[in-house]
């Protein structure tokens, strides 16, 4: 009997409960305001703080145009911290601030792509930067007269335009992030948007000496070809020599560098390639790498 008499009071309880939260359901909630007008109000020393019927959150603000509105015009600013969390993790549309000094400010916002996380830099616009050296003798002849030349080398054949190819990476960036428009096995740069580049390059021989002819000349070349492959500029750089430095052993060093400005068309394709007539001993001439690469270096910037 007192059993029964327990389950019919729990049963009252329940079913006043519900009946009051089924009564609250469609009605205002109100903190220190007495008759809010709005699904949710709530008071503060500096005003109010609403949830509109549209879901939309006014910090101070009474109609929000948008799901979250600051724009009290009285310390309306919001807070954004660090987060340990990949891009991936955090999801696209994530904002962090990273307080670690870079590119000579004191702090930076970053966004997720959802992929990586992105920077906004107070200091200019968002910049491509590409460094590499050369540390190999690989190039690619890529016209000649001889169609059995085309193809890798190791070295520069004489008076054939060769590619320099097998580049060491040092930095391939978009404003912090790392990205891939630079291929370093090609020495290709493929513009990811349009714009400016600042692009040089620089190369060294061993020293040789330069025997007895006419016209010997260096050339290092940018070449830019459109997302088809076709040529749309070359800009080169000669330097001439002398045409005898005597009798070994009177080596001399031969190189060039090629420094441009250049407008490329998102997709447009930039690479450095080179043809030599020094009348060297034999027809293929070694690069010079010692120092690690740093006669022979690419740098190419966005402008």
């Amino acid at each position: 009997m007192i059993m029964q008499q327990n389950n019919i009071k729990n049963l009252i309880r329940v079913s006043v409960l519900l009946l009051f939260w089924t009564g609250q359901s469609n009605a205002q909630i109100g903190l220190g305001v007495e008759n809010p007008t709005n699904p949710v109000e709530i008071k503060t020393d500096a005003g109010k703080v609403i949830v509109d019927p549209t879901g939309k959150l006014g910090v101070l603000v009474a109609n929000p145009k948008v799901a979250i509105d600051l724009r009290s015009g009285n310390n309306g600013a919001v807070a954004v911290g660090n987060t340990d969390k990949t891009a991936v993790q955090a999801g696209a549309g994530a904002l962090r601030y990273v307080a670690s000094p870079a590119i000579g400010v004191k702090g930076y916002l970053e966004f997720s792509d959802g992929t990586n996380w992105v920077s906004f830099f107070p200091k200019g616009k968002p910049r491509i930067i590409v460094m590499a050296s050369k540390t190999t003798q690989d190039t690619y002849v890529f016209e000649s007269g001889t169609p059995s030349e085309i193809g890798p080398k190791s070295g520069i054949m004489q008076r054939r335009s060769s590619y320099l190819t097998n580049w060491a990476e040092k930095l391939d960036s978009d404003s912090g992030v790392p990205t891939n428009n630079f291929n370093p096995a090609t020495g290709e740069f493929i513009a990811p948007r349009t714009g400016v580049y600042f692009a040089t390059f620089t190369f060294a021989l061993q020293s040789s000496q330069v025997n007895t002819g006419g016209n010997n000349q260096t050339e290092a070349i940018w070449e830019v070809r459109n997302p088809a492959g076709n040529i749309t500029q070359r800009v080169k750089t000669n330097n001439g020599y002398a045409s005898d430095t005597g009798a070994s052993p009177n080596a001399v060093p031969v190189g060039s560098a090629c420094t441009v400005s250049v407008y490329l068309n998102k997709g447009d394709k930039l690479r450095p390639f080179t043809w030599i007539t020094v009348a060297f001993d034999g027809t293929i001439s070694q690069f010079d790498i010692s120092g690690s690469g740093v006669y022979n270096s690419l740098t190419i910037v966005e402008q």
